[in-house]
């Protein structure tokens, strides 16, 4: 059982952050002045063990628009806030760039498995993402856990754009 937010969002005042988690099919990316929309989960923070946090989804949805030219990818955790209009939307940069480490050799033209890494210090999410080759890597291979980051292009594919030195 799931209940959607009402309307108008009384327990999120204008400009509070609130994380959502996308549904399976993520949102679409702006198209000119047309924006999408999808029913996202809202997930709370819970304190856990010494200065850790833990993402607790929760039964209500609520209608999150994405006014980025990129899609939002599905089944992740992005920060929103919410327009004087009421419209809530997906923060700027909550979805653009990932750091993390190569779970397979990643091949010229190819696609290989990215497990996105975060906080200070750097520890493994468990959450994965397939990254593409980046274009200017005409031949040869990036190793098995090589560090890479990861953005989101507009098309909805994440691409390696730099790495280890």
């Amino acid at each position: 059982f799931r209940r959607r937010s009402p309307v108008p969002q009384d327990l999120a005042p204008v400009g509070q952050d609130i994380v959502v988690k996308t549904p399976e099919a993520g949102i679409d990316a702006r198209v000119g002045t047309t924006i999408s929309s999808a029913v996202c989960t809202r997930s709370i923070e819970v304190d856990g063990a010494s200065s850790t946090k833990t993402l607790v989804d929760t039964d209500e949805e609520l209608v999150v628009y994405n006014l980025e030219t990129a899609s939002v990818p599905g089944e992740i955790y992005v920060h929103t806030g919410m327009a004087a209009t009421g419209t809530r939307y997906v923060k700027r940069g909550s979805t653009g760039w990932e750091w993390g480490k190569l779970d397979g050799a990643l091949a010229a033209s190819g696609t290989a498995t990215m497990s996105v890494w975060r906080d200070d210090p750097l520890a493994d999410t468990t959450d994965n993402i397939t990254v593409s080759a980046p274009p200017l890597l005409l031949s040869g291979s990036l190793a098995s856990g090589s560090w890479v980051w990861a953005q989101l292009h507009s098309n909805g594919l994440w691409y390696v754009m730099g790495g280890e030195c």
